[in-house]
């Protein structure tokens, strides 16, 4: 923890007083579930479904799903953290990986028995993500040709840019594209004001915000109880993170919406659902060596990721 006391990062904390409430809240976080995140892969499942960015008070108050419902502490506050605490410098053979994640790129060759990279070959231009419905086909080829393997699908909502009526209409009104860029524009930098400018700065309400998060959860969760009726096994669906919606870290401060920023870490960024939905039947799992997997062209990544708010 010392190594973050450098005199960059203390210059920082003078030159915006936030960050110091923000950083209160994090050794406060900190000592409160130090060494309590899950360990997704030491838990019993056969199929790990990972929503993208959910939080567990929206994930309790939209899942329809049957099963036994809890909420855990992540190893992540953001995607690339969460497979950082869970995945890396491990080999998980006995495992396929489908994901629409483009963080996944950054994972060797030799972690799981296969990787499935959506955000390649499954990408919508129109809607700068993969959309759920891809993610459930993939996951279904993947069960069929790896039937004695665990398997992680890792969707990527509600995780923005969001999808239904209201994301479109944000989108339209507002003259925005996928996460943080400008319709004007294409993929080019603009100084058009970004979609989590206009909601931080209020010319995009929380409430309306708000509303295109639920909307999302609720398109995505749709999917996932498809693919659950799929699939044999014992079925495991939670999150790599939560979210921002809105809410302040301390008083007098703007509100935040998102992830990535790497200042905040609490309750909303790291607990998410733990949602077990038991089987009668479970798969006989087997380890085989690992499959090399196309991980794209880095400028391929990169621009997903900007897609997706990452950069």
């Amino acid at each position: 923890m010392l190594e973050r006391y450098t005199i960059g990062n203390l210059k920082k904390l003078f030159n915006n007083p936030g960050y110091i409430g923000w950083e209160i809240q994090r050794l406060l976080f900190d000592l409160k579930y130090s060494g309590n995140a899950i360990d997704v892969m030491k838990k019993d499942w056969d199929n790990l479904i990972v929503v993208d960015a959910c939080r567990f008070d929206y994930f309790e108050k939209h899942n329809e799903i049957r099963g036994d419902l809890s909420s855990v502490i992540s190893h992540g506050g953001s995607s690339w953290e969460f497979m950082q605490g869970n995945f890396v410098g491990q080999e998980f053979h006995d495992t396929v990986y489908v994901t629409g994640n483009p963080h996944t790129g950054k994972l060797s060759d030799d972690l799981f028995h296969a990787i499935d990279p959506l955000y390649l070959n499954a990408w919508d231009e129109e809607h700068e993500t993969v959309l759920p419905e891809q993610v459930v086909d993939a996951a279904l080829d993947a069960y069929e040709e790896f039937p004695d393997k665990r398997l992680i699908v890792h969707f990527m909502q509600p995780h923005r840019p969001y999808l239904g009526e209201t994301a479109k209409e944000l989108q339209q009104d507002h003259n925005i594209s996928g996460f943080n860029r400008n319709l004007a524009y294409g993929n080019e930098t603009s100084d058009t004001a970004s979609f989590s400018t206009l909601i931080e700065n209020g010319e995009i309400s929380i409430r309306k915000a708000r509303k295109a998060y639920e909307e999302t959860l609720d398109i995505v969760l749709e999917q996932v109880e498809t693919l659950i009726n799929s699939l044999s096994g014992k079925t495991v669906v939670s999150a790599d993170h939560g979210e921002m919606l809105g809410e302040k870290i301390i008083p007098a401060t703007k509100p935040k919406f998102g992830h990535s920023d790497e200042y905040i870490r609490n309750e909303i960024l790291y607990r998410v659902p733990w949602l077990e939905i038991p089987a009668d039947e479970r798969r006989e799992v087997k380890s085989d060596p690992p499959i090399t997997f196309d991980r794209g062209g880095s400028e391929v990544v990169e621009e997903r990721l900007r897609s997706l708010g990452y950069k």
